[in-house]
């Protein structure tokens, strides 16, 4: 997978043309996979977080009446468009194998959007006039390939890989060929319940001694309310052999892996409890919805729909709040909305990670002038493969930039704007506070881990962290209590979406 740093900046021009072209390049075969054997965390599908930019894009797009706000969303969906395009060119030497996995790829980054979803990315990318001329140069000098240098000019080519006319006709056979899933919505209530039960363990599992025993109970309120017939001493304790999950089921029985096991156990936040949850949720919704218990990697692409649009059902209630105390601190909070700050967004695309920040303070990205780590290998689906296998992980130093340097990297006008419950002035402050910390502490760049124990410590930590420190203490107990039980926001688009959620919430909060 690589960051959002190595894309070509597009420079807006005028509609409707648009050239979006790869740097000059070796031609190579077919990405291959890794072999090597290693358990990942967590399993992270790069088409995922893709789809969901886009359908967080058009939920905005569809709300906003303002014509000035709508113009800015309809840019920015076809910016998100263009990063898109750009990062997943193949560079294949044959001409029709790179434009076959050129297609397969932007086919595999937009399948989680259903064929309502891709009629309106359809309709808003025409309405704003997108257009592309989706090109990479490659060069075919076979001294220059195998040696590295060439006696003249390195011979190379040009290759068109789409253009606005296959984009849009790409679109529509996507729409036809779009398998709706079942509407088995477990329903609101039930939705609900879930979601109270996941924050209700949480704060058990917290609030405990954290002994095997604690788990066990934890993670049985889990398995009950999905009706997985088990007793909380049938939760076993075992090295895992599949490497895209940390929880698998036997007969009425659930396993989950001894490291997994061991990091949650030496933890005190409960961070890897949240992901622990999540791994375990997928695993019984998966039983609940299919009648079998397959990991997340074993599904078909429509199963893998269906299951994480229940997921995402589930992940969009706050836990229940009652009582005055939650208005009174909703109310406190939103009285200084006026003056609350921003979060920057540059969402996940295709093989870009994307880039979460807090202008002009704290912007962190890997420093590519020195030498990287290499971690060893991590089970997940990046953005450049058709599959899923091991990739390589890898770890640089980090370089926090300046504010120049971040707004030539990510102009302004390229970024999109999350507004959070903390004064700006406290933002900033808290900001500036954690880079000097991790400045001074040596804290490296990673953008994910090969161990569970392992914490990534990308753009996206250090702006979750900040807004954390920024707030309140009103503001702080409301973050804690909607975030109770979920995991980390495993991308910049998640981040995004985490964030404006959490104030959506709390609006919501203050009105009841």
């Amino acid at each position: 997978m690589y960051p959002l740093l190595t894309r070509s900046v597009v420079h807006t021009t005028s509609r409707p043309f648009r050239l979006t072209q790869q740097s000059t390049q070796s031609a190579r075969r077919t990405p291959q996979l890794f072999h090597r054997q290693r358990k990942a965390s967590y399993y992270f599908e790069a088409s995922r977080h893709t789809s969901l930019s886009f359908q967080l894009l058009l939920s905005q797009l569809k709300e906003q009446k303002v014509a000035g706000q709508h113009r800015r969303t309809s840019d920015y969906l076809c910016l998100s468009m263009d990063n898109l395009l750009a990062s997943i060119r193949p560079g294949i030497d044959d001409d029709a194998q790179s434009r076959q996995y050129f297609t397969a790829l932007l086919r595999m980054h937009l399948s989680y959007l259903t064929e309502d979803e891709i009629k309106q990315l359809h309709d808003g990318l025409k309405d704003a006039q997108f257009s592309c001329n989706v090109v990479e140069t490659i060069i075919d000098d076979e001294v220059y390939r195998d040696y590295g240098f060439s006696n003249g000019p390195p011979h190379s080519f040009n290759r068109t890989l789409m253009q606005t006319t296959d984009f849009f006709n790409f679109l529509e056979d996507l729409k036809a060929s779009v398998l709706e899933y079942r509407n088995d919505s477990l329903g609101s209530d039930f939705s609900t319940g879930i979601r109270d039960v996941l924050h209700s363990s949480f704060s058990e599992w917290n609030h405990s001694n954290k002994t095997i025993d604690d788990l066990h109970r934890s993670l049985f309120r889990v398995a009950r309310i999905l009706d997985f017939p088990i007793t909380p001493h049938e939760i076993i304790i075992k090295s895992a052999t599949v490497k895209s999950t940390t929880v698998t089921a036997g007969q009425n029985s659930i396993f989950i892996d001894d490291r997994m096991v061991n990091a949650v156990m030496a933890e005190t936040k409960g961070v890897l409890f949240s992901e622990l949850l999540r791994d375990l949720l997928e695993l019984l919704l998966t039983q609940k919805l299919f009648g079998i218990a397959v990991p997340p990697d074993k599904l078909t692409r429509t199963q893998r729909q269906q299951l994480y649009a229940v997921m995402a059902q589930i992940y969009a209630n706050a836990p229940s709040s009652s009582g005055k105390d939650f208005k009174d601190c909703a109310r406190a909070v939103l009285k200084g909305a006026a003056d609350f700050g921003e979060v920057k967004i540059q969402p996940t695309t295709g093989v870009a990670l994307g880039h979460a920040w807090i202008a002009p303070s704290l912007s962190l990205v890997p420093d590519r002038r020195k030498n990287y780590t290499e971690l060893g290998h991590r089970f997940m689906h990046s953005g450049f493969h058709l599959e899923p296998g091991d990739s390589q992980i890898r770890e640089w130093p980090a370089h926090f930039m300046s504010a120049k340097e971040n707004e030539e990297a990510y102009p302004d006008q390229y970024a999109w704007s999350v507004r959070v419950p903390v004064n700006s002035i406290r933002l900033q402050a808290a900001a500036r506070e954690v880079r000097r910390e991790w400045e001074s502490q040596g804290v490296p760049y990673r953008f994910i881990g090969t161990e569970p124990e392992m914490r990534a410590t990308g753009c996206r930590v250090t702006v979750w962290e900040a807004v954390q420190r920024g707030m309140t203490d009103d503001a702080l107990t409301l973050f804690q209590h909607y975030n109770s039980g979920l995991p980390e926001p495993q991308s910049p688009t998640e981040l995004w979406q985490r964030l404006e959620g959490l104030m959506q919430w709390i609006e919501a909060v203050s009105t009841d």
